[in-house]
């Protein structure tokens, strides 16, 4: 429930057992390293060459649906870790899997190039003499041509008739005719070019040599030859891959000793030792004196925080709290002297996203997805403790309200679960939506409430008295008596006049002592408050006289002749006067920020609304999905099919907006009056992996 102490430190280690104490320190997981020299960061040979071997086999590993959303590390004993990895020859594993992509590649690209020649030589194949044949003319060039229609052989035939040729059909594949024209070598290129502006397409045939037909079976057999090969290297992948969990047990072992490594050579260091700066919670400081006690040539002593310097926060709550400590850090760590707000997340975030979906059977369902997910993810499961949790209230909810599967149980007019419904029953949103307003307005009321107490709290832990009195303690008292003066005691004139009193006070308060810039005579400031309440008296007065109210304390109008001799004393202390007068303009602009308690107040409403909009969502599935009922055989069997992705779309996505608008609220509307964050988190020295979980 609080920031745990934590203590710098400074460790020297001589450099003969640098690794074996950096390696005990790693396994420890409790120094945070606070000062590391640059250095270029360099990625391990092995460790890519691993990574690039599983990358290759990741067609072959099994994966769990839900290891497209979550990490899904095997939990493995340290003591296995090591001996496994230990007794593993990673690299003549990824030797193999190398040549098999290599030859793999190699045979692959052959094989295209098979493909591309078979495609080239097909229409050619009526071809009976070698090709080498058409190279072999010592006057004459053979160009092999593919032209596209009959017409445009004619407009060819046209334009070659300044220029002595001969032709031979080869073969007609559609609309394509393919030619080979013979022509002397010296017009070859003035032929080349008529070809081309009339579209044609001239093969090229000069990389190979025998007659069409034959080559064409040669690379069918070759292409044969080579796939065979393909899933020869496929089957032995596939083989190879069943070594998949010892690859990564190995790479994160690697991955273990690279961190180990750059750790080492960013540590400051001497002729003979090493330097280790950081920080260690308090209560771990007996185990690093056990890890100093194995190694006769390691010291450490604490040391003093540089001014100014800022430690790393680690905090510490009860079990039921802890799972919050998650939003606490994505938000920001508190400073060390600042409350650690998780427990009070523990308590309201639970609540407010009940609020948000508000059906029973839904908060049944978040529960048992969550004991699901808890079972199936290993690392942290704070984000499934939190649905966990929500789950509970959401039954408490939507119970309140009659809200299970909407509507569900009037359709199934199964009489017990009615019944059930009825008992539990508190309100009807949707006929009483007011009722459901007031219960979240309520509750944002309490929550920003609690936000400005811990404000004063924090103000007076700090020695800011007059902020925590004069701009949060007014506050905290201003709000609740004005809902006490019109809503609860209304028609009670003893209690009014106890609210009014207190309401002037803390008014005049705000007004003339709120603002923290400058010094003012507290004489001034009392002389001044008693103005200002005169004036705002009479005015207030008279603007109720409009609106139909009055103070049930009625001053006598001679009393407005006392702001005479009090403005007097002011004028002649005129000098003094002016401070106060700057911190009265910045009060009086603070007495306006009451609308922004109001506009905080507001946002609570998005609570019921988000409610209603789950609520009301269910009752539309269910009714869309019975208006179907009356088709018949299959049309239960569509009711079915209706009713349960719809739900739990409407669960899912109510589930995402819930808990976003709960963030919110905590974020925006509470933090923002206490907690300004901005901490580093410890971060110990310790073993990350990627794949497996060691416990």
């Amino acid at each position: 429930m609080a920031v745990l102490p934590v203590e710098k430190i400074h460790i020297v280690v001589h450099k003969s057992i640098k690794e074996q104490f950096l390696k005990e320190l790693q396994k420890a997981a409790i120094v945070h390293i606070a000062e590391l020299e640059e250095t270029t960061s360099r990625v391990s040979n092995e460790l890519s060459r691993i990574d690039d071997a599983l990358n290759q086999l990741a067609g072959y590993k099994k994966r769990s649906p839900l290891a497209m959303f979550f990490n899904m590390k095997r939990p493995i004993p340290y003591d296995t870790f090591v001996e496994t990895t230990g007794s593993y020859d990673f690299a003549k594993t990824v030797d193999r899997i190398e040549k098999i992509k290599q030859e793999r590649e190699s045979i692959l690209a052959r094989i295209r190039q098979v493909e591309e020649d078979i495609a080239l030589l097909g229409p050619w194949k009526p071809f009976k003499d070698e090709l080498r044949a058409l190279r072999a003319f010592k006057q004459t060039e053979a160009i092999p041509v593919v032209i596209p229609s009959k017409e445009t052989l004619n407009a060819v035939i046209e334009t070659l008739e300044d220029i002595p040729h001969a032709s031979q059909h080869v073969n007609t594949l559609g609309t394509n005719l393919y030619y080979i024209f013979f022509v002397k070598k010296e017009q070859g290129a003035t032929l080349r070019t008529r070809f081309v502006e009339k579209e044609c397409q001239i093969a090229d045939l000069h990389k190979h040599d025998g007659v069409p037909a034959r080559l064409i079976n040669e690379l069918e057999h070759e292409f044969q030859d080579k796939t065979k090969r393909v899933e020869e290297l496929d089957e032995q992948e596939e083989r190879v891959s069943r070594e998949i969990g010892q690859l990564e047990e190995s790479s994160d072992r690697l991955a273990i000793e690279h961190k180990k490594e750059r750790v080492a050579e960013a540590l400051p260091e001497t002729i003979r030792t090493i330097s280790i700066i950081g920080w260690i919670l308090k209560r771990h400081i007996k185990k690093l004196d056990k890890i100093i006690e194995k190694f006769p040539y390691a010291y450490y002593e604490r040391i003093e925080r540089d001014p100014g310097e800022r430690p790393p926060v680690a905090l510490q709550n009860v079990e039921l709290s802890k799972p919050y400590e998650m939003l606490v850090k994505l938000y920001s760590m508190p400073q060390p002297k600042e409350y650690d707000p998780t427990p009070f997340l523990a308590f309201f975030f639970p609540i407010m996203f009940g609020l948000c979906i508000t059906d029973a059977i839904y908060g049944v369902l978040l529960i048992l997805i969550s004991l699901y997910l808890m079972r199936k993810v290993t690392g942290d499961k704070s984000l499934f403790k939190i649905l966990l949790v929500g789950g509970i209230l959401t039954i408490f909810a939507g119970a309140m309200v009659g809200s299970w599967g909407g509507d569900i149980f009037e359709y199934i007019g199964f009489q017990p679960l009615i019944r059930l419904k009825q008992t539990f029953m508190l309100f009807d949103p949707i006929t009483n939506p007011m009722i459901f307003i007031a219960i979240a307005l309520g509750l944002g009321f309490v929550h920003m409430m609690l936000g400005i107490a811990i404000e004063v709290v924090d103000g007076i832990k700090n020695r800011e008295y007059s902020q925590a009195i004069f701009a949060n303690l007014t506050w905290f008292i201003i709000l609740p008596s004005i809902i006490l003066y019109f809503a609860i005691f209304g028609s009670v004139p003893m209690a009014k006049v106890i609210l009014e009193i207190i309401l002037w006070v803390c008014l005049m308060g705000v007004i003339v002592a709120s603002h923290p810039e400058g010094k003012s005579s507290p004489v001034d400031q009392i002389v001044w408050a008693f103005i200002i309440w005169i004036l705002w008296y009479y005015i207030t007065s008279a603007a109720g006289n409009l609106l139909q109210f009055s103070y049930v304390i009625q001053l006598p109008k001679y009393t407005a002749l006392a702001l005479i001799p009090l403005l007097g004393i002011e004028l002649i202390r005129f000098r003094q006067m002016k401070q106060v007068l700057g911190k009265i303009a910045w009060g009086l602009y603070n007495i306006y920020g009451i609308s922004s308690y109001l506009g905080v107040l507001l946002s609570y409403v998005r609570l019921m609304a988000l409610g209603m909009v789950t609520g009301v969502i269910a009752i539309a599935i269910n009714k869309i999905a019975w208006m179907i009922t009356g088709i018949p055989v299959v049309g239960i069997i569509l009711v079915i099919i209706i009713l349960i992705p719809s739900h739990l779309f409407n669960l899912i996505i109510n589930t995402l907006g819930g808990f976003i608008h709960t963030m919110r609220l905590q974020y925006i509307e509470f933090f923002g009056r206490f907690y300004s964050g901005g901490s580093k988190p410890f971060k110990p020295f310790q073993l990350e992996t990627n794949y497996v979980d060691i416990e």
